[in-house]
């Protein structure tokens, strides 16, 4: 069923390819825009990717739009700050080959391994692409959706897939949280996590770092949701059932002190109780092993909780961004 509706949608582009073919190629086309802290990017980069997999699976045969994409591509390539080679470009290497069986597109292909430095480490201008939609597994289609943004079919492809499982593994249940993450059915991850966490705990040969990372990754979804009560719940678990002297070098454990200033700042009735504790073992932190997000997390909790303390954090953080300053 979620095949047929990946299927459909990527005929849809045919729609892209006509208007191209009429000489409106406004939507696929290169766009920059600055993308906040991302830096440059390009506006029509999806819209482009989705056009390029209509050609491969639907099998249109256009010399003139392969080669036009495909220097719109690099284009992307070239000035996106985040570089990277990405699936557009390889699905037009893979399609301009056709084109290029006298050199013509030589000077394309040798522009393309130069465009960044992604592209100079691992594009591969013989690569090959499966032209059979057919041939793709569900998690393939799923992968194809994401990439795509088609989040509707996705949806149905995860489901599908979902329940084709029957033992579940903690990948695969890593991997449902990252789908309902990216499809923002963020609710349906609680008691995915709850699990995981049930796991760990019940496993005879699990870690103290197995542990401590299953209460956190439990602890931060709560925040993420804004259901502080649940996050303080399991804060005070850590708290009271793990030794110290086992995690305190861990980074895990300072990410646990995090979660307990993100709580406080965040709220302030719920999380109050968590203030004393965390602030005496950021403390016992030495000056090396602090950063960032431990500093600016413990300075709202001090402020929240009108703690002269945050004006001292507030000197050292600044210390700190000195010392980190390149230049």
């Amino acid at each position: 069923m979620g095949k047929g509706q990946l299927k459909s949608k990527i005929e849809e582009q045919r729609i892209v390819y006509q208007a191209l073919k009429a000489g409106n190629d406004d939507t696929v086309r290169y766009k920059e825009f600055q993308n906040g802290e991302w830096g440059t990017d390009d506006q029509n980069y999806t819209n482009r990717l989705r056009l390029a997999y209509y050609l491969l699976y639907c099998h249109i045969e256009d010399e003139e739009a392969v080669a036009f994409l495909f220097g719109e591509e690099l284009k992307d390539r070239e000035r996106n700050s985040f570089q990277g080679i990405g699936s557009t470009l390889q699905i037009l290497t893979h399609l301009i080959r056709t084109y290029n069986k006298d050199g013509k597109y030589a000077g394309l292909l040798e522009r393309a391994k130069n465009a960044n430095f992604d592209c100079a480490c691992g594009y591969d201008p013989d690569g090959q692409m499966e032209e059979d939609l057919g041939s793709n597994s569900i998690l393939d289609c799923i992968y194809l959706c994401r990439e795509m943004e088609y989040k509707d079919v996705m949806g149905v492809l995860v489901d599908e897939w979902k329940r084709n499982i029957t033992e579940w593994s903690a990948s695969d249940r890593r991997m449902l949280i990252d789908f309902y993450t990216f499809l923002g059915r963020d609710v349906e991850n609680e008691r995915l996590y709850q699990e995981q966490l049930e796991e760990i705990l019940s496993a005879e040969n699990s870690s103290t770092r197995d542990i401590i990372s299953g209460y956190k990754n439990l602890i931060r979804y709560y925040l993420h949701m804004g259901n502080y009560e649940k996050a303080l719940c399991f804060c005070k678990k850590v708290i009271e059932t793990t030794d110290y002297d086992q995690i305190r070098t861990l980074r895990l454990f300072r990410d646990i002190l995090e979660a307990c200033f993100e709580l406080t700042a965040s709220d302030v009735k719920t999380g109050a109780g968590l203030w004393s504790w965390a602030k005496a073992e950021f403390q016992k932190v030495p000056q090396s092993g602090r950063y960032g997000n431990l500093y600016k997390k413990g300075i709202a909790a001090a402020k929240a909780m009108n703690d002269p303390y945050g004006k001292q954090l507030e000197q050292e953080y600044e210390k700190f961004l000195q010392s980190v300053r390149i230049g």
